[in-house]
């Protein structure tokens, strides 16, 4: 639709202006003025301005431009993509974006979602493998445009998502490696650099990667909590199969010596002692790896991560063993005192 020519027809008449005249004031013929009317062509751009000042409106208004029209068809094109995630239907998606990139030339965020569009197209069941290459490719242009030229971090993250899917290894590295990590996921960046990488590289940092998630989680989860020291134990458990614990061993012992305080409070002593025989073999392996020097685990998920015990836990000025005798000490543990295997846990 010709909005301009419309709009240089409506002001004509609001000036009493034939086209003769309008044509005479602009330099053209009138034939000229009607082909704009009618919508066959749009006047030059040099004229654009001198038009805006013959009729006293703004270049905005010449091209029936507003901030409030253009936020309704941005609203309608979203309320339309939206739409074809519940439809399922890429094309549509597709047709949305295409849209929305010529409505709103350099709008990094539609750009951004057209480059999705593109890459979802580009492993449709129809498309062989020259074309998904073709489309892979068309889809990083798209996306290296929003990397460029994008302030939003949330947009350009999810950008360098998209394109690391798009190039080979070699080429996603220096994207991956762009990922704003703070703002976004500060773990998403190093993820993304792993799936760049091959060989014995890619294991290393994948397995230290994992080591730092299952440190968080376990950090996370409140021991004090019956049902969530359960499942503490249990990932241990399960991420070392082998017994090799090492820095997890400090987190066993805390978790064994609160098993064996509840078991106190219910009244079952023999339990709490198990408990307690568990947290004193805990405290003596820990203390075994703790004084410092290199140490490798040896569950397979971990058998590449290593590093210096010297950076663990530091229990006061005695070892970890001296804090288990010190909670035997407390009012809490005296009934034990009575019980048979006392003397075996309290023994030096």
């Amino acid at each position: 639709m010709n909005h301009i020519g419309e709009k240089i027809k409506e002001l004509r008449r609001k000036k009493d202006m034939t086209q003769d005249e309008l044509s005479s004031c602009l330099g053209v013929t009138y034939q000229t003025v009607s082909k704009w009317e009618t919508g066959v062509t749009s006047p030059d751009l040099s004229l654009i301005v001198p038009i805006a000042r013959l009729f006293k409106v703004t270049t905005d208004e010449l091209f029936c431009y507003s901030e409030s029209a253009d936020e309704l068809k941005r609203a309608e094109l979203q309320k339309r993509f939206e739409a074809t995630f519940k439809t399922g239907s890429i094309p549509d998606r597709m047709a949305v974006c295409e849209e929305a990139v010529k409505e709103f030339p350099g709008d990094t965020e539609w750009l951004n979602n057209y480059g999705w569009c593109v890459l979802c197209g580009a492993y449709m069941p129809c498309c062989d493998d020259e074309k998904c290459r073709s489309e892979r490719y068309r889809a990083a242009d798209l996306f290296r445009r929003v990397i460029e030229n994008c302030n939003d971090d949330k947009i350009k993250a999810d950008a360098i998502e998209g394109i690391v899917q798009c190039l080979p290894q070699s080429e996603a590295l220096q994207y991956a490696e762009m990922y704003p990590q703070a703002e976004i996921d500060p773990s998403r960046r190093e993820e993304l650099i792993i799936s760049c990488l091959t060989g014995e590289e890619r294991i290393n940092r994948r397995e230290r990667q994992l080591m730092k998630k299952l440190e968080a989680l376990t950090d996370y989860l409140d021991i004090d909590v019956k049902a969530e020291r359960d499942v503490f134990k249990k990932l241990i458990d399960l991420f070392f199969p082998d017994g090799n614990y090492l820095l997890f061993n400090y987190k066993m012992y805390s978790a064994s010596y609160v098993d064996a305080r509840d078991k106190i409070n219910e009244g079952k002593l023999d339990e709490a002692a198990e408990y307690m025989k568990a947290a004193r073999k805990y405290a003596e392996k820990y203390d075994e790896v703790a004084s410092g020097g290199k140490y490798i685990y040896t569950a397979p998920l971990f058998s590449h991560v290593d590093g210096d015990s010297a950076n663990w836990y530091i229990t006061g000025e005695g070892t970890t063993l001296d804090g288990y005798f010190s909670l035997l000490d407390l009012p809490l543990f005296e009934p034990l005192k009575k019980h048979k295997e006392y003397e075996k846990l309290i023994k030096r």
